[in-house]
C-alpha cells in the first residue's frame, strides 16, 4: 500500500506557508542601485536643462517676433514713425513704449522672457513689467520724449536692432543707448552665449553679443 504524501503546512489563511524568510536587498546591492540612479541623473539632467533652455529661447524669440509685428503695425498707423520710447503723460510721469504698443499686442505676457528672473518696470512712468528694451538711438533720439525716427530714416532696417533683451538684474530701464552705455544694459548671454534681438524690419535673430557690434554695428540707424 502506497504511503500518502505529507501535506504541506497551511497558514492561517489556508494557503501554503512559505518555508524560510524572503531574502531582502543587501547593503552592497542598495549602494549599487543608488549609484546607478545617480549616474543616470548626472547623464540626463544636463540634457533636460538644455532642452528647457532651448524651449525658453524659442519662446523668447516668439515674443520678440510679436513685438516686431506690433511695432510694424504702429508704424503703419503713424506715418512710418517708430514707436517712441516714451511719451509725455502730463505731470512728471511718462508713458513707456510697452504701454503704447499694447493695443497691437493685447497680451502683457509677451513682454516677459521665460528665462528672465528679474523683469522690471521703469520707475516714475506708466510701464508694464518687461524683459525687453527698445533701441533709444531710434526711439528716443537725443533723449527727447516722443522723438522717434521714421523707418525711411534708417539706412538698413534689416541691419538695425529695434528690441533687445534687458539686463533687468542690474538696470530698471525701458531701453538701451549704445552710444552711452554700450552693451551694459543688454542681457547679452541670457540664452547660452547669446541673446535674442528683433530688428526694425520685423525679423528676429539669436546673436552673440560681439556680432551686434562687429563687423557691422546693429545699434546705429
Amino acid at each position: 500500500m502506497a504511503v500518502p504524501a505529507r501535506r504541506r503546512e497551511a497558514g492561517s489563511n489556508g494557503l501554503p506557508a512559505l518555508r524560510g524568510r524572503q531574502r531582502g536587498f543587501s547593503l552592497v546591492e542598495m549602494i549599487v542601485v543608488v549609484a546607478i540612479i545617480m549616474l543616470l541623473a548626472a547623464i540626463l539632467l544636463p540634457v533636460l536643462e538644455a532642452a528647457v533652455g532651448k524651449a525658453e529661447s524659442t519662446s523668447c524669440l516668439s515674443n520678440l517676433q510679436h513685438l516686431g509685428m506690433a511695432a510694424r503695425l504702429y508704424c503703419d498707423d503713424y506715418d512710418e514713425r517708430i514707436v517712441p520710447a516714451r511719451l509725455p503723460a502730463g505731470g512728471p510721469t511718462t508713458i513707456c513704449w510697452d504701454v503704447t504698443i499694447q493695443p497691437y499686442l493685447h497680451n502683457r505676457l509677451i513682454l516677459v522672457c521665460p528665462s528672465d528672473e528679474a523683469p522690471r518696470r521703469l520707475a516714475g512712468a506708466q510701464c508694464e513689467l518687461h524683459s525687453y528694451g527698445i533701441n533709444l538711438e531710434l526711439a528716443e533720439v537725443g533723449g527727447y520724449l516722443g522723438c522717434a525716427l521714421r523707418l525711411l530714416d534708417l539706412d538698413d532696417p534689416a541691419g538695425c536692432v529695434l528690441f533687445c533683451e534687458l539686463n533687468g538684474q542690474r538696470f530698471a530701464t525701458h531701453g538701451v543707448s549704445y552710444d552711452v552705455d554700450g552693451l551694459q544694459r543688454v542681457a547679452v548671454r541670457r540664452h547660452g552665449n547669446g541673446a535674442n534681438y528683433a530688428f526694425a524690419d520685423g525679423h528676429t535673430k539669436w546673436l552673440l553679443p560681439e556680432r551686434t557690434e562687429q563687423p557691422d554695428n546693429f545699434w546705429h540707424p
